[in-house]
């Protein structure tokens, strides 16, 4: 009597690549599948986006800093003076040098006291245009610049740190997908080795009754099936809860969490690749260009070189030169008719500017402390790199041991069970050999899971686990 052993069973079991069950077919779950879910419905990745959007809607606001206000007074005086009153006008920041633009039309018309004759205007009304420039203080930069500038920096900021949690979140992803794949595999080893047992009660039953095999043979065989029960419940077990745990990143279209059945967990996975010698310092240089981490940091430092600068510019005087020429039109006295051109400087200088002072310093404190922010950083991503690929190496290794390991224990397997047949050997010998073997392919696949979040991890620290899936624009 030579049962069918444990693992040429199973690699028969899972030959096909698509599994059918009471007439439904099952596809496989990939990982493009997944991540395109997360990408699409992950809760946590949606709100990110939206702080995307909240940035686009802050530098959208920083540019009303610059549109165009109007205003207008309308007035009527009835007394001793009587006399109409009406004026509007406009004025227009700009960002070349600071400058403002301002213009505008007023008429007055009737009697006015001496005092305010300068209201007076011809018939036709006076029209004005003029500029007022920064000379010193706000030319380079000012509050308006400024704010826009940190405001479109805030966009990439932002944008940073979406693709920085997107990776965290694929990451997180297929850690629970690899593990629910190895929980599923490793059920069928389960399942496998009990319908093992299983069969070979048949065979042992007549056995028996026809007195080739000793009762006790019998009594071993079941006592090993009650125990291949209990193991299959905590593999159902085992694989139900990976795939709880992995419904928090697959999601339906609406996003309602998604937990797959055991039938979608795939056969065939990557075939392993150890590093090349070259291979960690390439991945450690690809990190350092592409993580986001670092491109956030650098729009960070942007934003604040622009307060260092907004402190610097708070230092200087007020120097400020305008201009302006306006024109009457209509009939009227004639010392209101033609064209007046006027023109000025202004200052102002804050003797102790300890106000200024203290932004300054305050500016640079912070720009230092993200320059270290910076080096630490750095110094992460280039630990993680060197963490993922020294794991990537140990498990490539061990799961060349184990596979070797599987080997011998199938090899060891089927000697005892010749032995056995041959009556020099007990049932119980080869039901451990059973287990050997069926805990090796265990292993195995633990290992094979393990390489797979091992390189997942390697390809998260280099930034390339984002380029699966086309990136989102938040």
């Amino acid at each position: 009597m030579r049962p069918t052993p444990v693992v040429p069973a199973l690699l028969v079991f899972l030959l096909a690549a698509a599994v059918e069950v009471e007439g439904q077919t099952f596809t496989p779950l990939e990982v493009p599948e997944l991540l395109e879910s997360v990408d699409r419905a992950f809760p946590l990745l949606e709100r990110a986006r939206a702080e995307g959007d909240a940035a686009a809607g802050a530098a959208l606001e920083s540019r009303g800093a610059f549109d165009v206000r109007l205003k207008a007074d309308a007035s009527a005086l009835n007394g001793y003076y009587s006399n109409d009153r009406f004026e509007t006008g406009f004025d227009q920041p700009v960002a070349l040098f600071g400058a403002t633009l301002f213009g505008g039309y007023r008429v007055g018309r009737g009697d006015f006291a001496p005092y305010d004759e300068k209201t007076l205007t011809l018939s036709g009304g006076e029209w004005s245009a003029g500029v007022a420039l920064p000379l010193l203080r706000n030319r380079a930069i000012d509050e308006r610049r400024a704010g826009m500038r940190r405001a479109d920096l805030g966009v990439e900021v932002v944008s940073q740190e979406v693709s920085r949690l997107r990776l965290q979140y694929f990451r997180e992803a297929l850690s629970a997908y690899w593990d629910w794949v190895a929980a599923g595999q490793q059920l069928d080893i389960v399942a496998a080795l009990l319908d093992l047992a299983e069969q070979r009660d048949q065979d042992l039953a007549t056995a028996v009754a026809v007195g080739q095999v000793a009762p006790i043979e019998r009594t071993e065989n079941q006592r090993a099936i009650l125990n291949r029960r209990a193991a299959l419940r905590l593999a159902q077990r085992a694989v139900e809860a990976t795939a709880i745990t992995l419904s928090l990143y697959y999601r339906a279209s609406d996003g309602t969490p998604i937990r797959p059945p055991v039938e979608r967990v795939p056969v065939n996975l990557p075939a392993p690749t150890p590093l090349g010698p070259g291979d960690e310092l390439e991945a450690l240089a690809e990190a350092l260009q592409r993580r986001p981490e670092l491109h956030g940091l650098q729009a960070r430092q942007a934003q604040q070189q622009i307060e260092t600068a907004l402190a610097r510019n708070s230092l200087l005087p007020k120097l400020e030169l305008f201009a302006d020429v306006s024109r009457d039109t209509g009939d009227g006295r004639p010392s209101r008719a033609g064209s007046d051109v006027a023109g000025g400087l202004s200052f102002e200088l804050p003797l102790q500017r300890r106000r200024a002072s203290g932004r300054q310093l305050q500016a640079l404190a912070k720009l230092a402390g993200l320059e270290s922010e910076r080096r630490f950083v750095t110094d992460r991503i280039r630990a993680e790199v060197q963490d993922a690929a020294s794991a990537l190496d140990a498990v490539y290794t061990t799961l060349d041991l184990v596979r070797q390991e599987v080997v011998l224990a199938r090899d060891l397997e089927g000697l005892e069970r010749d032995r056995f047949a041959l009556g020099d050997s007990t049932l119980f010998l080869v039901n451990l050999r059973e287990l050997n073997t069926a805990d090796a392919a265990v292993r195995e696949i633990k290992a094979l899971a393990d390489y797979q979040k091992a390189r997942v991890a390697l390809d998260a620290a280099t930034g390339r686990l984002g380029d699966i899936l086309p990136t989102a624009t938040p």
